[in-house]
């Protein structure tokens, strides 16, 4: 069955598409005649056994492999040389990095062994069978979402509206792109279409694995509730993120016996094995197996930039920074190699900004093992090819690579001024762009201290309004939470016709502006139109997405800082909103878990802590370390008393001695509190009765350095004034001396 050529439009639209202009001649030869045919790729002649979802050894390729003549070679996943063409049914095709999708179109289903019916869950769509499945749209839908999904919403198919501002003109634009490839994963990933079995995985790896990376399944759920209030673009239930990705992972042992005769051979590639892998991992919550993976996939094939974005997420939820480095270190030969430099002698691979800039975020992860003069020679280079496409990725490998040498002024340039945030402001994917409007936060605070309490405030404000909109402060949690709240939210409208003529209307004709200002009925106009009038439809709640794991804590980090700093008071309403979000999250939890919603992640639960008991945080066991943070910040939140209304009860100095042992005794991987026999010290006592190298309780990194110093080193000064005596003041001072040898540039370490 040949495959029909995508619309022109998607031609029109690709030449507006920032960052990736360069790669439109790739893009052409892409949807050729030729490569847009039907490819008849060849399958493995080795028989792999069905293993367990633990072990992926077995899926790695045994042969080298080569492509049918004639057809354009796919980057690095590629076919077996065997005699024998794929069944009638299977379609494999490159998408726009090089890499193949395989698309399984009504095989009957006694053809196909060892789906793990376990995980598969049939979905309800009544009318799956009648749509078309159209593989050259499948293939258009998932070509921008991978753009979408590397470039963090910068390079993007669409063009947000923007009647609500730049921001959610971002959102709304990775919301357009996003919507299309669920509907087209849905249509694939169904379980009810036609009489036989249809399948695309890949599809349902863009469409989920993104979100479960840096959300959970926990998120993923509240989305799923989120979405079934839309109205769906056909007639049947609207789609389920949760059921797509259930039912695209029980095909990653598959096999394939077109007839008798025939040896079962895999039905997807190695490649599409190690995605669902993955993928399956993440849906049970096992970011650490998923991690796994990512870095096996990234061993066989280097080019594989979605998997590369994946692998970087997955990281950072772990706060991993030296698995984020084993990612972006596999991959940079690869693409070093493919660069045609800067006269472009010899033509680059696909998407090579892009990888350069995502490879210097792996290699600026960890402090202690940065190559921060590498990862920035990267960043300017991708920043000078391609600054609207690679911007994202590259702002937040320089939020790394400044924050760990201390270059303030650089960092606040780059994140927080004018200029620097024009390179991250179309990033609106998954709300990416106040992720690093964050950084820019406390790059200014560490910059200016109190004196930016202002700017700070301002850049803190776009987490606030996040929690507005979504229903997750304390006002719209009393009104019934996001399900109510987010029910009457619709995409930005376009203010493009309003702008035409405005100015002259005030010299020649009525002033629409000033009649709307003096008329309370024609001010909220555009409001009515926009909200309640039609069913909210999956761009609605795609660009009106409620807060994320990562995006509270980023957001607790920013105002704890402001606080530490008598930028905001501890009884501010933020707090008091802060509080509730979080609150709301964990009261999220699915009832079947055996994991809280946010447990995967060590740093939300650091970050929570601060705020609620770390008992109500966590059902496994978690590293030592870790759980002595979260007691001592806990503490610290309640001397604080953090969203509640100040009293006159004062603290005593005992009670900061207690926080200021717990935040050093988390902090050092040394065991200095250890006092030899005879000694005794007001700051260090005995260590507890686990071992912290036990094997039972091993020890796992918290997060990556710059954001954990945000809490742990901050607070362990702020505690250690608070105490006021000498021992305490000592260890505050090394502190300090610690940051100025290693941050000499940054001005809050010589003047704290």
């Amino acid at each position: 069955m040949s495959a029909t050529l995508p619309s022109i439009r998607f031609h029109l639209r690709a030449t507006q598409m920032r960052g990736v202009c360069s790669y439109l001649s790739e893009l052409k030869y892409h949807y050729s005649s030729a490569a847009s045919s039907t490819l008849k790729r060849k399958a493995f002649s080795n028989t792999i056994t069905p293993h367990s979802y633990f072990e992926i050894s077995s899926l790695q390729p045994t042969k080298e492999i080569k492509n049918s003549v004639g057809v354009r070679r796919f980057s690095t996943d590629r076919q077996n040389n065997n005699e024998s063409y794929l069944p009638h049914g299977v379609n494999r095709q490159s998408d726009f990095f090089g890499e193949a999708i395989t698309f399984v179109n009504d095989i009957d289903e006694s053809l196909i062994t060892s789906i793990d019916k376990s995980i598969q869950i049939t979905c309800s769509n009544q009318n799956a069978a009648a749509q078309q499945h159209d593989i050259a749209k499948a293939v258009e839908s998932f070509d921008g979402m991978a753009l979408c999904i590397v470039s963090r919403g910068a390079s993007n198919l669409h063009t947000g509206n923007d009647g609500d501002g730049p921001d959610a003109k971002a959102m709304h634009s990775s919301a357009m792109t996003w919507s299309e490839l669920i509907r087209c994963a849905s249509v694939w990933n169904d379980g009810n279409g036609g009489n036989g079995q249809s399948t695309s995985p890949m599809l349902a790896v863009a469409a989920v694995a993104p979100l479960l990376a840096q959300g959970g399944k926990d998120y993923v759920h509240r989305i799923d509730k989120l979405l079934s209030a839309t109205q769906s673009p056909t007639p049947g239930t609207p789609p389920s993120l949760w059921k797509i990705a259930n039912h695209a992972a029980s095909f990653r042992d598959a096999f394939i016996s077109p007839t008798d005769d025939d040896a079962a051979t895999p039905l997807l590639t190695p490649r599409e094995r190690f995605h669902l892998h993955a993928l399956s991992m993440l849906i049970q919550n096992n970011h650490r197996c998923a991690m796994g993976a990512y870095l096996r996939l990234l061993e066989l094939y280097p080019g594989d930039l979605l998997g590369l974005s994946l692998a970087l997420d997955v990281a950072y939820s772990l706060g991993d920074g030296e698995a984020a480095r084993a990612a972006a270190t596999n991959v940079s030969t690869y693409w070093s190699e493919r660069d045609g430099g800067s006269l472009r002698l010899h033509p680059a691979q696909s998407g090579q900004t892009l990888a350069s800039s995502l490879v210097a975020v792996g290699l600026s992860s960890s402090s202690a093992l940065s190559r921060a003069a590498t990862a920035e020679t990267l960043v300017e280079m991708a920043l000078s090819r391609d600054p609207d496409g690679a911007g994202g990725t590259s702002v937040w490998a320089l939020s790394n690579i400044l924050g760990s040498e201390g270059r303030s002024s650089e960092m606040v340039s780059r994140l927080a001024g004018f200029d620097g945030t024009q390179l991250y402001q179309n990033c609106g994917f998954l709300n990416f762009h106040t992720r690093m409007a964050g950084y820019g936060g406390i790059a200014l605070l560490d910059q200016r201290g109190a004196a930016s309490e202002r700017s700070a405030l301002r850049l803190y404000d776009g987490f606030a309004y996040l929690l507005d909109y979504s229903g997750n402060n304390a006002q719209g949690i009393n009104n019934g939470g996001e399900e109510v709240v987010l029910r009457d939210m619709r995409v930005p409208r376009s203010v493009v016709r309003d702008a035409v003529g405005s100015i002259f209307s005030g010299w020649f004709g009525n002033d629409d502006a000033k009649e709307k200002e003096n008329d309370p009925s024609l001010q909220d106009q555009d409001t009515v139109q926009r909200k309640g009038q039609k069913p909210r439809t999956l761009e609605d709640t795609l660009c009106w997405l409620p807060p994320s794991p990562i995006l509270l804590t980023q957001a607790t980090s920013l105002l704890f800082r402001l606080t530490l700093v008598d930028g905001v008071s501890q009884s501010d309403h933020r707090w008091v909103d802060l509080t509730a979000a979080w609150k709301y999250s964990l009261e999220m939890e699915n009832e079947a878990n055996t994991q809280k919603p946010f447990e995967f992640m060590p740093m939300a639960l650091l970050a929570s802590s601060l705020l609620l008991d770390p008992e109500t945080l966590h059902h496994e066991q978690i590293p030592l370390q870790l759980e002595i943070a979260m007691q001592g910040l806990n503490k610290m939140g309640k001397l604080l008393k953090l969203g509640q209304s100040q009293d006159r009860t004062s603290t005593t100095a005992s009670e900061w001695n207690e926080v200021m042992r717990d935040l050093a005794q988390a902090r050092d991987s040394c065991q200095r509190w250890e006092m030899p026999d005879g000694m005794e010290s007001t700051t260090y006592l005995p260590t507890r009765s686990v071992d912290h190298n036990s094997k039972s309780n091993p020890k796992y990194p918290i997060g990556w350095d710059f954001d954990v110093r945000q809490f742990l080193e901050h607070g362990l000064c702020y505690a250690a004034v608070q105490v006021g005596d000498y021992e305490s003041l000592c260890l505050a001072r090394a502190i300090c001396s610690e940051g100025t040898t290693l941050r000499q540039n940054c001005p809050e370490l010589w003047w704290r």
